[in-house]
This record gives structure tokens, C-alpha cells and sequence, in this order.
């Protein structure tokens, strides 16, 4: 069945300004007003230029300028879309205090577990250390080298093996997939990402003038007949994927599905930036040991161990810049200037010190077995599905609408309503979590709400939100 196309005709008659702009100013108050809902289709762009009495062309760059804009999206034989609004960017600026009350399940941090003395011992550890006056100094090679060695022991246990100099410290996960995209990004660059990406993806998108091409998913991830679909219908070349513990849905590929996503990314000659920072929850390897000379991977500690340090890195694959499947805007020698050159000396060394001695890998395992018990934990009291033995992601996402039953939906609160809905009932109840507008790169397809079992304090805290969220969805 075809989506229902509204009437949209404003009245631009009293707004200053070029047409095309009028048009554009209209949409975003209309969308703002409500009376564009997200999802919404828009009429042709031929038929609001005749209810307009505007030319055609008028028309088309008002939709050119409200894409750029993240207002609408274009699917190819589908029609042109209203967009959720960008709340991806409101997710970092929220202030976690404002309510004494409220339990907080929409920020995915690692469950807390650093006492004061744990991180008293780690810091003496540094000020022991001789020359402490280099961390006042640019980073130096043999600490760049020294991190490019601990990454790779990262990576050890999952069968990936990268070269040294394929590897750049960075600030952080999120200035490193900003780093990964600036190698290629260009103004209006189309790039596929799935239909529920994270909201890092859509903040970068967003600041850099990306054009987001949703790919379809099922329960392991992008479907590959429609990124196939995606790619040829939108000329994209750049495919921005999160194989392990995708976040919100907590999806993972198994092996035949990463397969086929590593042939489609050779047959349409694509360039993968993969996102792994859930990926040491997992022994699974990460895709682009299969993506030789095609991939770049982005991963950090922030989700794993600690956000405070600030430790990212990116692997890049790539074997030069006459191999590399797009062009780009730099080489991978150059990359090191806007990653290692960012990162803070002592927080590079405090990352060191945490993998070199075996902390890390300790730390990954306790979160690994919290992450499960809370799962569980939430599972019983929400009546979800069991989580068997699939790897435990700090985050579950309930799917709502007509396939929530399907893909493991409430069974106690069939009628709880929509993503947004459930979202309003629960902070309503004390209780914060991000409904899938925030996630959406198009239109919104597959609706539901993401919880992070790891942001409480401890267990006692997620058992009185589920109690909060039992009553909010009856």
C-alpha cells in the first residue's frame, strides 16, 4: 500500500525573500507547528508547483534546500518525506541532573565501575612515571607508536591483525568517525547508513552537509538486497555500517550476513566506515577483516570501559590513495594530523597503561557479564524475550507498531502506542529513554524505543524503572 501524500500548499504570499526560500521557511514552520508530522509524503514537486503558481524549477531547489537542511528526504520511487526532527544532537546536551527523580535509560555509557580509588591509583600511576613533563608536549612518536601497539592487542582476541601504521589514536570514537568521514566528505555526499543509525551518525551528518541513504534491516542487520537497492538507486559509494551490537537495535550479523555485505561492498565497489565500538562485548570479528583495502573502523573505549578518558582510534585498510575506492580528500599519511595530533597525552597514556597491564580486557569482561544480568534483569520484569545466547548489548530496543509481537515487541503492553508515545508516557513516570525518531535516517519505517540498561547507577535503580515503565505502559 502507498503512503497517503498530503495537501501541503502554504501560503508564501506574505514571506520576504526569494520563493524557493519562502517555501523552505514555510516547511520548517509547518513542521515545527505539527501540521507536517515526521513521515509525512510531500506532493510532487510538479504538482506543488502548479497549487503554488510558482515554476517547477522554483520548486525543486526549495526540496535541493530543505534536504541540505535535513527537513525532508527524497526516496527514489517512493516519494519526497518529512524527516524526524534531529534530536540525535539533543541527546549530548542533556543535562543529566535537571530532575533528582528521573532514572536515566537514554544515555549508553558502561555501567559504573570506577570507585575514586580505582582511578587515584590509576592517575599515580602516570605522576610515578619519569620525563612526566612530556605530557605537556605534543604527542611524540614513540607514544603514538606505543598506542598503535596497545589498539592492536585490543583487536588480538578477535582474529584481527592490523598493521601498526594503519593505526591513529584519537580524542575519542566520534572525533574519529569525523575524521574517517572527512577523508571523503563532500557537500549534498550521498552515504548509506541503516534506517536506525546512532545518533553520532546523524550530529556528523548533519555538520558536515551529508545526504543519508536508510538501508533496510531485519534481526542481523542491513538487508543486503536493499543496500544493493540503495546504492545503485542513489550512486552512493560510501557505506557507513555497525556490524556488532548495532545501536539502538543491538542487532549483530552472523557470519553469512557479513559475508554477503563484504561481496556487495566489492561488487559496488564501496568504501566501508565501520563502527565497532560495541565490538569487545562480542568475540565476533569485526566485518572488515573481510574489507581489505576498502574499510576504515572506528572504535574507542568510551562504551566499553570509560567516556572520560576520551580514547578512540580509526584502522584504516585502505592501501593508498589511488586504491581507495572514492577519492580523497586526504591520504592516509595525512590522517595522523586530525587524529593523533588531537588527542591529550595523558589520556593516551592513561589508555596505555589500562591495555598494556591486562585492565581493559578485565574491565570488557565485567561489563560483559553486568550487561547480561541487567538485560536479564529487564527482560523478566518488561516480560521480554530471554536474550540466550546471543552476546549482551548495554542497550534493548522494543519495536513497536504492527511487527513489535514479531521481533519481540511487549506482550504485556500490546496497545502502549508509538515510539514517541511510549517515550512521553515514561518520562511522564520518571523515567528517560530515546524513541526511534532520534535514530531515524529517513523516514520512520520500523518504530520502537532504545533503553540503556548500563546508565543507572546500579540494579536497584533499573528494577524501580521498570516498575515506573510496567505502570506508565498499562
Amino acid at each position: 500500500m502507498k503512503d497517503k501524500q498530503t495537501d501541503w500548499c502554504p501560503d508564501i504570499s506574505d514571506l520576504a525573500g526569494p520563493k524557493y526560500r519562502a517555501i523552505v521557511s514555510a516547511m520548517q514552520k509547518d513542521i515545527q507547528d505539527g501540521i507536517l508530522l515526521p513521515g509525512a509524503r510531500l506532493p510532487t514537486q510538479r504538482d506543488l508547483a502548479w497549487s503554488l503558481k510558482v515554476n517547477l524549477s522554483t520548486v525543486t531547489e526549495a526540496f535541493r534546500e530543505a534536504t541540505r537542511l535535513r527537513l525532508i528526504t527524497g526516496e527514489v520511487g517512493r516519494g519526497t518525506y518529512v524527516l524526524p526532527g534531529n534530536d540525535a544532537a539533543q541527546l549530548y546536551a542533556m543535562d543529566r541532573s535537571q530532575t533528582e527523580n528521573m532514572i536515566d535509560l537514554s544515555t549508553i555509557i558502561p555501567a559504573r565501575a570506577f570507585s575514586d580509588e580505582d582511578v587515584r591509583q590509576s592517575f599515580a600511576t602516570l605522576l610515578a612515571r619519569d620525563n612526566l613533563a612530556d605530557m605537556m608536549d605534543y604527542n611524540s612518536p614513540n607514544l603514538i607508536k606505543r598506542c598503535r601497539n596497545a589498539i592492536a592487542q585490543l583487536y588480538q582476541a578477535r582474529g584481527f591483525h592490523p598493521r601498526q601504521t594503519d593505526i591513529f589514536p584519537c580524542a575519542g570514537a566520534q572525533a574519529a568517525l569525523f575524521a574517517a568521514l572527512q577523508m571523503v566528505a563532500k557537500p549534498d555526499l550521498p552515504v548509506l547508513v541503516e534506517e536506525l543509525t546512532f545518533p553520532g551518525m546523524k550530529v556528523a551528518a548533519r555538520q558536515m552537509g551529508l545526504r543519508l541513504v536508510p538501508v533496510t534491516m531485519d534481526d542481523r542487520g542491513i538487508l543486503p538486497e536493499d543496500l544493493d537497492r540503495a546504492a545503485r538507486a542513489s550512486g552512493a559509494r560510501i557505506l557507513v555500517v555497525s556490524p556488532i551490537l548495532q545501536n539502538p537495535t543491538g542487532t549483530t550479523m552472523d557470519a553469512a550476513r557479513r559475508a554477503e555485505i563484504a561481496r556487495l561492498a566489492e561488487k559496488l565497489d564501496l568504501l566501508v566506515i565501520e563502527e565497532d565500538v560495541y565490538g569487545g562485548f562480542s568475540k565476533e570479528p569485526p566485518l572488515s577483516l573481510q574489507l581489505a583495502g576498502r574499510s576504515i573502523l572506528v572504535g574507542g573505549l568510551s562504551k566499553l570501559v570509560a567516556p572520560g578518558p576520551r580514547f578512540g582510534f580509526i584502522i584504516s585498510t585502505l592501501e593508498g590513495e589511488d586504491r581507495a575506492p572514492v577519492g580523497l580528500n586526504f591520504s592516509t599519511n595525512e590522517l595522523v594530523h586530525v587524529t593523533s595530533w588531537m588527542a591529550a597525552p595523558i589520556m593516551l597514556e592513561l589508555a596505555c597503561n589500562w591495555i598494556e597491564k591486562g585492565e581493559v580486557d578485565n574491565h570488557m569482561e565485567w561489563q560483559r557479564q553486568e550487561a547480561r544480568a541487567r538485560q536479564g534483569l529487564l527482560r523478566r520484569k518488561l516480560g521480554l524475550p530471554a536474550l540466550g545466547r546471543a552476546p549482551a548489548a548495554p542497550h534493548i530496543w522494543i519495536p513497536t507498531g504492527a511487527s513489535s509481537q514479531l521481533l519481540g515487541g511487549l506482550p504485556n503492553h500490546p496497545d502502549c502506542g508509538t515510539g514517541e508515545q511510549m517515550a512521553a508516557k515514561a518520562s511522564a513516570a520518571g523515567v528517560a529513554l530515546v524513541p526511534a525518531s532520534t535514530f531515524c535516517a529517513g523516514r520512520i519505517q520500523s518504530d520502537g524505543v532504545r533503553l540503556c540498561v548500563t546508565a543507572p547507577l546500579n540494579r536497584s535503580d533499573l528494577t524501580e524503572a521498570c516498575k515506573r515503565l510496567n505502570k506508565a505502559w498499562e
